[in-house]
């Protein structure tokens, strides 16, 4: 199978994955007008402390990918109360239930019938309508300048120049986490989290397809990509991430706590792209190279807006250990280079039809595989292959 058949393949698979603009377009809606609302001073307690709402995590990237096996998206949100609120004058405590309150006001007026959850960090607020929804929203607030100040040196130490490590630690927010030794008292120690920062850094190792993102501009018509929403990119960074992100899915279905975290793969997955333009040529490197990129030492999966965090604390810790954190990680990509290999390499449309069911549970139908040799053109999973036994490929 040549180079460009192969990219074929992983490009069907990838919008397979993918979620239609309507999800975002409906997030986006969603999220808006709680930012609305928490502006409202007659509604909302937190209004006088200029609330920010904005997306984080794969929406924010645009890594979204279609929920495995459940009917509700996951929105990440932070509420960063911009002004008012300081680390001397309130606990987390009282930012995280002042938030919840209003969370709450929110959900009754707008007829929200399931109450909000309340998570270490966040406070998950569930819509049931025609496209599910949870919203996890983390009340923030800006981080201090001493602090600001000791990620900007942390981030030149790591190798940033100077002027981009400014601008992206004074993005820096103290969020709430009721696991925090702090949580109830008056401190100015509270978790660090930069997710705008994050944003973005990674839109940044987006920017070396430069040629590519141009022709995305042309093609929506906008005079240069910056006009584009970011899940309108679709970057091949974006599409290796959602690829390997769902075969993590897969693989670890009978184990969710013992799966590789997002944030790391996402991390590898873009400090190892160097700007391929096509898919195949993406996520074949990518694979390659991410193993090399893990550290032998702490922090092993440094964040990069904030390099003394280790993405992969977890690995050394008791709990992680007791489920095998680290081994997972191996496993898993030793396991995606094997069944990527496999899904780009036969000439069989039925096998790969069902290799991309098994290990990235996407169907592919119809006429999608045409122009590959094989013994059949009919593009189906056997039948007698059943969804909830996705896991047992793995064991051979």
């Amino acid at each position: 199978m040549n180079n460009e058949m192969k990219t074929k393949i992983i490009n069907i698979l990838a919008e397979s994955l993918d979620i239609p603009d309507s999800a975002y377009e409906e997030a986006t809606n969603r999220y808006r007008d709680l930012g609305e609302w928490l502006h409202d001073r007659s509604k909302a307690k937190s209004a006088q402390y200029n609330p920010h709402v904005f997306p984080q995590g794969s929406f924010r990237l645009g890594t979204a990918i279609k929920p495995w096996k459940r009917e509700d998206y996951d929105l990440d949100l932070s509420c960063n109360l911009k002004s008012g609120i300081t680390k001397e004058k309130y606990t987390q405590e009282q930012l995280k239930q002042l938030i919840g309150e209003d969370l709450n006001a929110y959900r009754e007026e707008r007829g929200i019938r399931d109450k909000i959850e309340e998570k270490h960090r966040c406070w998950r607020l569930n819509y049931q309508d025609r496209l599910n929804f949870h919203m996890d929203i983390v009340p923030s607030i800006p981080q201090a300048e001493d602090v600001i100040l000791i990620l900007k040196d942390q981030m030149i130490k790591a190798g940033s120049d100077e002027f981009y490590a400014h601008n992206v630690s004074e993005l820096a927010l103290a969020v709430t986490d009721d696991r925090h030794r702090q949580y109830r008292v008056l401190s100015v120690d509270w978790e660090i989290s930069n997710p705008e920062g994050y944003a973005g850094w990674f839109e940044l190792r987006m920017r070396q397809a430069r040629e590519l993102l141009k022709s995305r501009a042309m093609v929506e018509h906008v005079a240069k990509v910056e006009d584009l929403p970011t899940y309108k990119w679709k970057t091949p960074l974006q599409r290796c991430v959602q690829i390997l992100k769902r075969h993590r899915d897969v693989m670890f279905e009978g184990n969710p706590d013992g799966k590789p975290i997002s944030i790391i793969i996402t991390t590898l997955a873009a400090r190892a792209y160097r700007g391929e333009t096509d898919l195949y040529e993406a996520i074949d490197n990518i694979l390659a190279r991410i193993g090399d990129i893990v550290s032998p030492k702490e922090p092993r999966v440094p964040n990069p807006v904030d390099p003394r965090e280790d993405f992969a604390d977890k690995w050394g810790t008791r709990e992680g250990s007791n489920i095998a954190l680290e081994r997972n990680f191996w496993l898993w990509l030793t396991q995606a280079k094997s069944d990527f290999n496999i899904i780009t390499s036969s000439q069989d449309k039925n096998l790969i039809a069902e290799q991309a069911m098994q290990k990235y549970g996407a169907r592919l139908e119809g006429n999608a595989l045409s122009g590959i040799a094989g013994p059949s053109g009919v593009i189906t999973a056997p039948k007698s292959y059943q969804i909830a036994g996705a896991g047992k490929p793995w064991h051979r």
